[in-house]
């Protein structure tokens, strides 16, 4: 991996030990925020106030197991890179929905059954990759970005009630957003690693001035005590099954895979500067692990859970990626699972507090997202792709009103940007296909090299392919040049070039002697003896441009064939 710049500690590398207690802590921080989630499913199931303390304290519990799930190095389990877990809105739809049906039996046991779909996914997702290109790839991540940051504004301004915006809930939310800018841009060191816990800092500040802060409402009547193993009450420990849930929570698991491919690809990214597309052996591993982790929650009665955008996004705001972070998180959860003042803290984060913490680091992943994006070469049927999915995607995030009336069974996939935009993507790339052919060929005129018609060609086919914008230039000065060693096109030259996602090959017949193709390079006095010499540079220099060349002669034809990674 090529180490990117800005980044302070990668995936292998442990921070100092000031560094590394902080560090984790502040992603300890941004991972509460995501028990929302589960605050709303226990009060829409009616627990009392010691019930919900309880049924926070075991989800704190269950994002620290399910960090390390995500993130340990090994061969089955595990994505390898820091992937903090984290509640999401993928489960929180069809999880109320099985709540007033069942109660949270019933969310136990269909949560356990989309852990399990998980896993079984897994296997098969190597088969399936050409579903998702790296193009397709950076609109998820995108997407994610875009979903984190439309939650970031609807809880910094309105809450989490939408009960419209107001003065006070604008300025922590200002107050907050600006102090982590400030500190990230404008200046180092620790101030610039630990910005966002600082700028959550500061908006508890302007909670408290503003009167918004208010912990008794979390408090039981009879007061809490300084430890406590959270009690396992009798409804926490009950599973209960519904067939008509099955489609609804299977969609919950697909949802849950394309989320996951976007926060490991986006780790992989953080990582190295010359990411090209995402491993599928990280993402394997990291997809047991997050469906492991999806039943584990449930058994000890919690939500689903999933990898977490925001902390992934933290990682490149922060530059420490370091997966040793991992076993902190888990501990620190572990112990604040004990500290029931913790979770009573936890569920009076002030609203203003939670959007700007997910409004900054969504930043981060949506720029990321474009980036993957724009580095492919994009012709009108990708670019009709990428356009339309992601309008999808803002239209689930803007108007859940028109996209009500639409049937329940549909809710799962409607009601959610990230999966509208998602499984758009997948279906409009599928049909976008038809009619692109993987081998194409180019006759040439006879007479000097057209380097513009050559380039015309090569282009306009990357974009439909979605190459590299890097090797399709490549193969453009590889098949240029080798033209011009050759000297006038003689008639009866044609280019053909295939594309398989991985590689890209280049085979140029022609009539005339092949050419020579030295494993070293010529020396000084070998390049000024005789033309040939200059022959002998020209056949090294294309040896160094391609990643193999071959020159074979079939009577009075020639053909040199260009093999590029991709």
């Amino acid at each position: 991996m090529s180490r990117p710049p800005g980044l302070l500690y990668s995936v292998d590398e442990t921070p100092p030990r000031a560094v590394f207690i902080v560090a984790a802590l502040q992603q300890v921080a941004v991972m509460s925020n995501s028990l929302l989630y589960p605050i709303i499913m226990g009060r829409e199931a009616r627990l009392s106030p010691d019930q919900l303390l309880d049924f926070v304290s075991l989800s704190m519990l269950a994002l620290g197991m399910a960090t390390l799930l995500l993130s340990v190095k090994s061969r089955f389990i595990g994505c390898g890179y820091l992937c903090p877990a984290g509640y999401t809105q993928i489960h929180l739809v069809p999880s109320l929905s099985a709540a007033q049906i069942g109660g949270l039996p019933l969310v136990f046991g269909m949560t356990a059954i989309a852990g399990i779909l998980q896993v079984a996914i897994a296997p098969v997702l190597r088969r399936v990759r050409f579903l998702l290109p790296p193009e397709i790839a950076g609109l998820v991540i995108a997407v994610v970005g875009l979903s984190i940051a439309v939650l970031g504004v609807r809880y910094g301004l309105s809450g989490a009630a939408n009960t419209g915006m107001t003065s006070e809930y604008l300025a922590i939310f200002a107050v907050s957003l600006t102090t982590m800018v400030i500190l990230n841009v404008w200046t180092k060191g620790y101030l610039r690693m630990f910005c966002l816990l600082l700028g959550m800092a500061a908006g508890y500040g302007a909670s408290a001035a503003l009167g918004i802060l208010d912990f008794s409402a979390a408090v039981p009547s009879e007061g809490l005590p300084l430890l406590r193993f959270p009690n396992l009450h009798p409804h926490l420990l009950q599973w209960r099954f519904d067939a008509s849930l099955i489609a609804p929570f299977a969609i919950v698991a697909i949802a849950g895979t394309l989320n996951l491919i976007a926060n490991v690809s986006y780790a992989q990214r953080i990582n190295d500067a010359d990411w090209v597309r995402p491993s599928f052996t990280s993402l394997t591993g990291g997809m047991v692990g997050n469906g492991i982790a999806s039943v584990i929650s449930a058994v000890i009665g919690s939500m689903g859970i999933n990898s977490y955008g925001p902390s992934v996004g933290l990682s490149a705001a922060t530059g420490i990626a370091s997966r040793s972070l991992a076993y902190m998180i888990a501990i620190a959860f572990a112990l604040l699972s004990l500290i029931p003042a913790a979770a009573a803290v936890i569920t009076t984060i002030p609203a203003p507090v939670v959007g700007a913490a997910l409004f900054f680091t969504a930043a981060f992943v949506f720029t990321s997202g474009l980036q993957a994006i724009t580095a492919r070469l994009l012709d009108s049927r990708k670019i009709i792709v990428i356009g339309f999915s992601f309008g999808m995607a803002m239209l689930a995030n803007t108007s859940h009103d028109l996209l009500a009336r639409a049937p329940a069974l549909l809710h799962p996939i409607l009601d959610n940007g990230l999966v509208l935009g998602t499984v758009s993507a997948v279906l409009l790339n599928l049909l976008m296909r038809i009619g692109v052919r993987q081998r194409v060929t180019m006759m040439l005129d006879a007479g000097h090299v057209n380097r513009e018609a050559i380039e015309g060609f090569l282009s306009e086919q990357g974009g439909r392919w979605g190459a590299r914008r890097d090797i399709v230039s490549r193969v453009i000065f590889g098949v240029v040049q080798m033209l011009e060693v050759v000297g006038d096109v003689p008639e009866g030259t044609e280019i053909e070039a295939t594309f398989d996602e991985f590689n890209l090959d280049v085979r140029v017949r022609y009539k005339g002697a092949p050419l020579i193709i030295p494993e070293r390079k010529p020396t000084p006095r070998e390049i000024i003896a005789s033309e040939e010499g200059e022959r002998l540079l020209a056949g090294y220099l294309l040896r160094q441009s391609a990643d193999r060349i071959n020159c074979k002669a079939s009577g009075t034809m020639a053909e040199v064939q260009l093999h590029y990674d991709h």
